[in-house]
């Protein structure tokens, strides 16, 4: 370039000094230093795939994960005559791809699978082949892959490969909710009365069986009641939530992440208002009947009530929750519990035993009723302090799953509970941040639950990938390392 700029003042300044012969050999000699294309048509052969770098992403994937199962998911749902369809396991890459590098627009994948190389050949496109409409897309999901519950089923087979490779062994996890806002305008927000079942608060089947069995249970009668909630005439399923920073309409996502590299096993979707504590005990258990290993979770605060304590116990998990510090304890009135003998101890000395539950009809909710027997309370010095005048007996109400609520209090503090904590920081609040900067999840852009629920699988899927990549050479047994090595070779 230095060499190019020279010659041409030169020239400029053979032509001010009137030397013509000298400036037509020197712009002859420039001419034959200027590189030209010919514009000849010229034919070769191109092997699309070694055209992509070995250490790519997609290349990386392609060899960790084969998607040919997807054939066989969806055999039952095409016809065996009439035209030929699309490829589904090229149309499933074509949306991978878009949530793995944040293509939000079906329209703008379209175009940027048609002009990268690399994501045509992921998802089996050759070179003169043509890209699929963004049309193709809403008419197969309707058609096709929501009857088949085909986003639940690759995410399971995803998490299932990772549990076998060993990028999942279920010693560590952790488990919160986030808020996803619903693609609606707040001029369509409405207050809708709808009509609902009031009774028990149930949070597993396994724990409603054990508090069945318990003296005093009484279930609570079925009473239809009346509420109020605020949701989008555009997308009714919706709900509304207020908390803390969070406030809209939207959906909320339950997540289950396994702490060793990050993969998140479990997504559950619902309306915004509904509660994280009534949802988690259920969706662990899914996933536990679909085979993940599961030994310690870390919770946050919102999840601290007895039932999910108890719950955790029945699924044979150890839960790590931070204390909610309620105002009106038994132990702000010198009562201590005693685990062993599953009662309070008052001040005097004297036992409080657990004598049946109570329900309380307008909640629902049921409480462990303990009392000291009337003998030590009518002989008791502090009996005009204790309790009131017209009672025979001091009680105390605790939650209906005290002695495993603390039990779970109990770890509160210590080394494992710190070391827990710190994990659900990394990996759940992580990775919520992760999926929604990098993995189109900010916003919903999809309507209703079955969509949502599409969107958050894909989201989670493209996350899980990546994780699975970065961690494989790491993890995962030699004979894989032998594998690769010879693949990367034989190329």
């Amino acid at each position: 370039h230095h060499v190019y700029s020279f010659l041409r003042n030169l020239l400029d300044l053979l032509t001010k000094l009137q030397k013509p012969h000298l400036y037509d050999r020197m712009e002859a000699e420039v001419r034959e230093m200027m590189g030209r294309r010919s514009g000849q048509i010229g034919m070769q052969i191109v092997d699309v795939e070694m055209m992509i770098p070995q250490n790519h992403l997609l290349r990386k994937i392609d060899r960790m994960v084969r998607f040919e199962f997807i054939y066989e998911l969806l055999a039952p749902y095409y016809p065996s005559n009439g035209r030929q369809s699309v490829d589904p396991v090229s149309m499933f890459k074509m949306l991978l791809v878009g949530y793995l590098y944040g293509i939000k627009s079906e329209r703008r994948l379209v175009e940027e699978v048609r002009l990268n190389l690399a994501y045509r050949w992921f998802c089996g496109f050759e070179l003169h082949e043509a890209i699929p409409d963004h049309s193709t897309f809403s008419k197969t999901r309707v058609r096709k892959w929501q009857q088949s519950d085909l986003f639940q089923k690759v995410f399971q087979e995803i998490v299932r490969h990772c549990v076998e490779s060993g990028l999942v062994d279920g010693k560590a996890l952790a488990a919160d909710g986030s808020y996803l806002p619903a693609n609606v305008s707040r001029a369509s927000w409405v207050d809708v009365e709808v009509e609902v079942e009031h009774s028990m608060q149930s949070y597993l089947d396994r724990l409603d069986e054990e508090l069945a069995a318990q003296p005093g249970f009484r279930k609570p009668p079925v009473k239809k009641i009346t509420k109020r909630r605020t949701t989008s005439t555009s997308d009714p399923d919706c709900g509304y939530i207020n908390h803390g920073t969070k406030r809209g309409v939207g959906y909320l996502m339950e997540a289950t992440v396994d702490c060793k590299h990050g993969i998140v096993t479990g997504i559950d979707v619902c309306p915004a208002n509904q509660r994280e504590s009534l949802l988690v005990l259920r969706h662990l258990e899914r996933q536990i009947q679909s085979g993940i290993p599961m030994e310690r979770i870390a919770l946050d605060r919102g999840y601290d009530t007895g039932a999910v304590h108890r719950g955790l116990e029945l699924l044979g998990i150890t839960g790590y929750i931070p204390a909610i510090q309620f105002p009106n304890t038994p132990e702000k009135y010198g009562f201590t519990y005693n685990p062993q003998q599953d009662a309070f101890v008052c001040p005097e000395g004297k036992l409080l035993t657990y004598h049946r539950l109570n329900c309380n009809q307008s909640t629902g909710k049921y409480l462990r009723c303990y009392q000291a027997s009337c003998t030590d309370c009518s002989h008791c010095g502090r009996r005009k302090t204790c309790f009131e005048t017209n009672s025979t007996r001091r009680r105390v109400l605790a939650s209906s799953c005290y002695p495993a609520f603390f039990r779970g209090h109990s770890r509160v503090g210590t080394s494992a509970y710190l070391s827990m904590m710190r994990l659900r920081k990394i990996w759940a609040e992580g990775s919520f941040s992760v999926l929604k900067r990098e993995h189109c999840l900010s916003k919903i852009r999809k309507r209703g639950i079955p969509a949502v629920t599409e969107e958050c699988l894909l989201s989670v899927m493209a996350l899980n990938l990546k994780r699975m990549v970065k961690a494989s050479f790491f993890q995962l047994s030699p004979p894989f390392y032998v594998s690769c090595w010879l693949e990367f070779a034989l190329e």
